[in-house]
């Protein structure tokens, strides 16, 4: 549970993330808080992640402070890292940001015996970042069994790469119930995306690679 209330503000963007990962929503205080929620959503070593998670005391430049890391994340091998989200330009510019990001590290470090990063916008791969946005959409899809089993029985004969429209040409008759597949296969990728190359544009013409699912 976050240990401090976000609040509105005219200057930052706040809001709130639904998570698939940890099923509820989770504030951020910056777009680049929200776009770090999503990319840990489609990282398989995260097990799940809070915001605000905790509260430290430290001294900065001889005076007593408090800190509020931005995100905790608990990984499958049960360690744990605190990120600070920050703007890369914002780091740049200000060495005051810089000199107190090295105390907190080093204090959270002696504290807690936690790592610490800052994550920044100069880390995203923007089609990959694009490709996880697109993706996400269809995470809350309803349920369909009868439609999820078929794509992942037809996922799992696969010898080789096909294409998705020509994949779902396969599985559908007609249009009609090609519109309806194609959601939920759009489903069953986001919850394995080393079925397709996040790492270029999601198309209609994008290769479902062949291997088994998370079936």
């Amino acid at each position: 549970m976050s240990v401090r209330k976000i609040k509105n503000s005219y200057i930052s963007c706040v809001g709130y993330f639904k998570s698939y990962k940890n099923n509820k929503q989770l504030a951020f205080e910056s777009i680049l808080e929200r776009d770090f929620f999503m990319l840990l959503e489609f990282n398989k070593d995260v097990v799940s992640f809070e915001e605000q998670p905790l509260k430290i005391k430290y001294k900065l430049k001889a005076k007593n402070t408090r800190y509020t890391p931005d995100v905790l994340v608990t990984y499958k091998d049960d360690s744990k890292k605190i990120f600070e989200v920050k703007y890369q330009s914002d780091i740049d510019s200000d060495p005051k940001l810089q000199h107190k990001i090295s105390v907190l590290k080093e204090e959270i470090a002696r504290q807690m015996s936690l790592p610490f990063e800052t994550f920044t916008d100069a880390q995203i791969d923007q089609i990959y970042f694009k490709n996880c946005v697109f993706l996400y959409k269809s995470a809350f899809i309803s349920e369909n069994k009868a439609i999820s089993t078929k794509i992942l029985e037809a996922i799992n004969k696969i010898s080789e790469p096909i294409a998705i429209k020509s994949f779902v040409e396969l599985l559908a008759a007609n249009q009609t119930e090609q519109l309806q597949t194609l959601p939920y296969l759009w489903h069953e990728i986001f919850k394995e995306p080393s079925l397709i190359n996040m790492h270029t544009k999601i198309t209609m013409s994008s290769l479902i690679l062949k291997g088994k699912t998370h079936e």
